[in-house]
């Protein structure tokens, strides 16, 4: 499984970048297409994963990167299925809103540990949150800390899986340092 993650996540990375190379060659979407060029191939790679669900029909993919290099959607079902949560929407909708409400570029690192222990790892600022060389240490690195004994009204919550506002209000009470972002970014998303 951890060799899948990473395969996805580059071929996310790939993929993006694809996407900018695409919206710099003007119209078709093809570097040097000519001005009259039909439009991409609606049933391409990119469209696939923007459409990607898993069997619960929870959306997996918006086939967009954030600021951390992650397209959000499928980091927060990796991070579920590695803690052993349920994957809900509703547990999908609170962590893309974490990683909304820290809307770090710390690489790999939507949600902005500060968990330390990985190989190459570098502080993206001052605070400590850390840059990981690779989607697997990043998502390892949240897994420890979220499972550090500290984030247990988190974890109870996730296990619910049925309200992301509680899920919100947990990491709010928490020592964690988001404080009331993820309710804030909530309440301004259906």
């Amino acid at each position: 499984m951890d060799g899948i993650a990473a395969i996805e996540a580059r071929i996310q990375e790939i993929t993006g970048r694809l996407n900018a190379l695409g919206a710099q060659s003007g119209p078709g979407g093809r570097l040097g297409a000519p001005k009259d060029a039909a439009p991409t191939d609606p049933t391409s790679f990119a469209a696939a994963l923007a459409q990607a669900q898993d069997a619960s029909g929870v959306s997996t993919s918006d086939g967009t990167l954030n600021k951390a290099g992650v397209d959000p959607a499928t980091w927060a079902k990796d991070f579920l299925t590695r803690l052993g949560m349920p994957v809900t929407s509703e547990n999908m909708r609170a962590i893309k809103a974490w990683e909304a409400a820290e809307g770090t570029a710390a690489r790999f690192n939507p949600l902005a540990t500060t968990q330390g222990g990985f190989s190459g790892e570098t502080n993206f600022n001052s605070v400590g949150v850390k840059n990981y060389v690779s989607y697997e240490d990043g998502m390892a690195a949240n897994v420890k800390v979220i499972n550090n004994g500290l984030y247990g009204p988190i974890l109870a919550a996730l296990q619910r899986g049925d309200n992301a506002n509680d899920v919100a209000t947990a990491i709010a009470n928490s020592k964690w340092g988001t404080g009331h972002l993820v309710e804030r970014v909530l309440a301004k998303t259906p």
